[in-house]
Parts: structure tokens; sequence; C-alpha cells
């Protein structure tokens, strides 16, 4: 707190004079939709996101529609999560660990430079929720991941190859809460098939993971997770066989590993873990 009590002394250094605005954000964040693996995402940027700042009461960012950001003006200096949900349940929630620098040195004279560097500026990635409306033409898997008992699995990590343009391609989606997941599958709508299998990986989060996700899915929602390789040493994710079966828990009868989908057309296979 500064020395009046009232204010956190971060508001002092990096807040401007009133009826002042700093021309560039301490933050600024732009949210695409997500494609694929290795694509940049797809314009224009999502509006209508929640964003905040963890901990940092009253940091309110604004919506850019020229740069599409959204534009935190004011944040204290260090580290810093950032939570991203979506009001109306297009999108998953995603999470990023930042570093907010110091805008303005601690005692400011005439002498002083600026501090140095570039401010951070990053973009997100979406995934779809599974409740959001498939695009007409769009080849699409939906349904929900659930353990041996049933429950659906939080968290969990799909991965299923695709085809566009003669270019091979991997999407990764994740699960909701409660265990549903939309596959997207840009491409497929070309190939000429009734029914294609394409190629299926799943990963469930760790044991310690999935237990803090029961309690606050949130707040225990792994930060960058399009960074974290699910074969690593130190992975989150654990690698889960899984049998995909029909509305009515029948088995699709596929070769293990694999997935039939639909070109251009949305199909639902719930995915039994062993």
């Amino acid at each position: 707190m500064s020395a009046t009590g009232l204010r956190p002394s971060w508001q002092f250094a990096t807040r401007p004079p009133a009826g002042i605005r700093i021309a560039e954000p301490i933050l600024g964040i732009r949210a695409l939709r997500y494609e694929a693996d290795g694509m940049p995402g797809r314009l224009p940027a999502i509006a209508g996101l929640r964003v905040q700042a963890v901990g940092v009461a009253g940091a309110c960012p604004e919506w850019d529609a020229q740069t599409g950001q959204f534009r935190f003006d004011d944040l204290p200096p260090g580290p810093r999560r950032i939570l991203l949900t979506d009001p109306e349940r297009r999108y998953l929630p995603a999470a990023l660990n930042l570093v907010i620098p110091s805008r303005f040195p601690a005692r400011p004279t005439m002498a002083e430079a600026p501090p140095q560097g570039p401010l951070p500026r990053r973009t997100v990635l979406l995934r779809p929720a599974p409740g959001r409306a498939v695009p007409p033409g769009m080849t699409a898997v939906i349904g929900t991941l659930r353990d041996a008992s049933g429950r659906g699995i939080a968290l969990g990590r799909i991965a299923c190859a695709s085809q566009a343009e003669g270019r091979a391609l991997r999407i990764v989606t994740f699960t909701d809460h409660d265990g549903g997941f939309a596959l997207l599958l840009p491409g497929d709508a070309a190939a000429d098939a009734a029914t294609v299998l394409r190629a299926l990986a799943v990963h469930v989060p760790v044991p310690l993971l999935a237990r803090a996700l029961a309690l606050d899915p949130l707040g225990a929602l792994p930060a960058e997770l399009d960074q974290h390789d699910p074969e690593g040493t130190t992975s989150l994710f654990l690698p889960r066989p899984v049998e995909p079966r029909d509305a009515d828990g029948q088995p699709a009868g596929a070769p293990p590993g694999m997935l039939p989908v639909r070109p251009g057309r949305t199909i639902r296979w719930d995915l039994a873990a062993a």
C-alpha cells in the first residue's frame, strides 16, 4: 500500500493524470479462432470476451475494434496471470502467464530516461466450446470424453489428423469441465468419401491436475496450453486409449487409434477411456 494507505503504490507510478490517456497500453491481447497446429489463427479477432488480470482489482481492459485487442492501460508490474473466458460460451477458456514491465522509474526525475524494452503484446488462440453452433458444411466431431465409470473428464487433450489442399494437419482441442468437446476439421469437407478414418490421440490430466480442476476449473487451468508437450517427461497429461461410441453406447468398430468422420457433416462420438 502507499503512504496514504488508500491505494496500491503501483497505481501512483503507472496511472496518468486525470483526463490524460496514455497512447500505448501496458498490455494488448488479441484473441483469434484456433484452426490447426502450426497455423496463426483465423481473423477477425474475437470480441465479447471477459479478460481478467487475476488478483488485480479494478483492472478492466478496453476493447479496441481497430486493432482487435483487449487493451490494459493500467497494470502493476511483475508476473501476471491473464484469464480469458467467453460469456457467450462460444469458446473454451484460456490462461496466459506474462511479466508486466515497470513503465515508469520508481522515483522519476527530469534526468531519468523512461524504461526501455517492448511492452507485452500477446495473441491467444481459442478453441470452440462444445455447445457452439457448427458452421454449415464443416466437418465436425462432437461428444464427451468419459472415464471407465462414465464420468466426464475435464481438460482432456484430443488431437485428430485432417487434410486440407493435400496438406496434413493436426487439430488439437480440449474438453470442457464436463468432458464435452468439439473437433472442427478444416479441409475434410473436400474429401470424396462418405466416411473416412482419421488418426486420434487422447491425453488426460495427471491425477494432481485432475483433482485441482475438480475443485476450481478456472483457477487450476494451466497457462499456455499450446506450449505443453503431452509426451514430455514433465507433462501435465498422460496418454489414454479410447474407444469411440455412438449415442447408444455402441462401439464404432474403428481400428484402435482411429476416429470415423463424415466429410462436410457433423458426427457424434463419445470417447470411452480405458
